[in-house]
């Protein structure tokens, strides 16, 4: 659904500055920004998606975002619309992301091709702010993540739908890559709680080689404004063979991440396969446990691996005595050792867990 955008300002001829990330896109009249899901009417910035969803939600573990320190076990009610504000080469959800934009309506989602030319059109759901809430309370949801492509375009809808979200005791998440602008990030510790932030890489050409944008220091300011502004952060780290498994750039990304998030900030690991326009081999399992075992050998206190089958990597694990305190096989979650206050059962550790464990099961609703 076109509404007026917020964050941007007027400039000359007609033209118009977005501020919703860090792009701060120029656009004339009739033109859209990157992430074409934003136009210029006649000087005045509009958001084509408020509202518009790829479906009417679903119901994921909260260890899918992947979230592993905010209410373990619980239920997250997914929600997501098309477009992105990067060009990632390797993207998993191409047809709603870096290939998808909504139509001058935001009723219908269309994919290009590299020329631009349609190559498939479907229809858009639309919901109210109230409708989300109410499904994710039906759907005994806990929290409502914002995910699967890049929230931050959909600001205005998640601010709506965050706040009626916060009157109900439900949380909000963000899955984002984190290059959401100062303004927009200003906002959002107004409502967001927690956020899973996707480090792609540790460098700039990877950046611009890979993802389509000059430097990854947006994201990295972003992680670090939400972190201490009271919003739980998690960082994922996806590592593609002969791009970013360099061990010595890891190893810096680790520093960074221990010196200005904390050693208590969880780290995920996770394997890639070849998608969209990368052809890249897959992961390797040694190339993950390389990255894992110095992570913890840096310091940094909870690091986790995905997109694998192992029996290490998946449990929250106490870092004094080493017990098991969380135990994770795939989506299923067991708490095997943390007290009513969040501490080891074993050595009375206090571990850093926003919420209680969930252990009444799950039920997913699509």
């Amino acid at each position: 659904m076109k509404k007026l955008a917020e964050f941007w300002e007027s400039i000359e001829n007609k033209k118009v500055r977005c501020k919703i990330c860090s792009h701060y896109c120029i656009i004339s009249p009739g033109k859209r920004g990157f992430c074409k899901s934003r136009e210029n009417f006649d000087g005045k910035l509009y958001t084509l998606n408020y509202g518009s969803c790829i479906s009417h939600g679903s119901t994921d573990p909260i260890e899918k975002k992947p979230l592993y320190h905010f209410y373990p076990g619980s239920n997250a009610y997914s929600i997501a619309t098309v477009g992105c504000s990067f060009r990632c080469k390797h993207c998993q959800n191409w047809n709603i992301g870096p290939s998808a934009y909504p139509d001058k309506d935001g009723v219908v989602a269309k994919i290009f091709k590299k020329d631009e030319i349609y190559a498939q059109s479907f229809k858009l759901t639309q919901m109210t702010p109230d409708e989300v809430v109410t499904r994710a309370k039906k759907a005994n949801c806990i929290s409502i993540a914002y995910t699967y492509n890049e929230p931050t375009i959909w600001f205005e809808f998640i601010k709506d739908t965050a706040l009626k979200a916060k009157e109900e005791d439900i949380k909000n998440i963000l899955v984002t890559n984190g290059y959401s602008s100062k303004e927009t990030n200003e906002e959002y510790i107004n409502f967001i709680d927690a956020a899973n932030i996707d480090f792609k890489a540790f460098n700039d050409s990877f950046y611009n080689k890979i993802v389509g944008v000059p430097s990854m220091q947006p994201v990295l300011d972003t992680a670090e404004f939400l972190k201490k502004n009271g919003v739980h952060v998690e960082i994922t780290n996806l590592i593609i063979p002969k791009e970013n498994d360099d061990l010595n750039e890891i190893r810096s990304m680790v520093k960074w991440i221990i010196n200005h998030l904390g050693a208590d900030t969880p780290l995920h690991f996770s394997a890639y396969h070849p998608s969209y326009r990368l052809k890249n081999p897959r992961t390797s399992t040694k190339i993950l446990k390389d990255a894992w075992n110095l992570a913890k050998e840096e310091g940094l206190r909870y690091v986790f691996m995905g997109n694998i089958l192992s029996d290490e990597g998946g449990s929250t694990v106490c870092p004094q005595c080493n017990t098991i305190i969380i135990e994770r096989r795939g989506y299923h979650t067991i708490n095997r050792n943390l007290t009513i206050e969040n501490k080891c059962g074993q050595c009375g550790l206090k571990i850093p867990i926003i919420g209680k464990v969930s252990q009444e099961g799950r039920s997913f609703i699509f």
